[in-house]
């Protein structure tokens, strides 16, 4: 699961362009994280799929 910090009006300051890049940073790296996890998780969902002999119409029907 994503966590992503939020930018708090706290936060803000003299550095907060410097703050607010790093975060942003940070953020689209744990989106990436997540992307690969969920590419993984739909290639063994794909190949249980085919070893149950399920088509893509099978499984929008359950």
């Amino acid at each position: 699961m994503i966590n992503l910090k939020e930018l708090h009006t706290d936060d803000l300051s003299m550095n907060s362009g410097k703050l607010f890049r790093e975060q942003m940073i940070e953020n689209f790296k744990a989106i990436e994280r997540e992307l690969a996890n969920l590419s993984g998780t739909n290639e063994k969902l794909k190949k249980l799929q085919n070893a149950l002999g399920l088509s893509d119409d099978d499984l929008n029907n359950l």
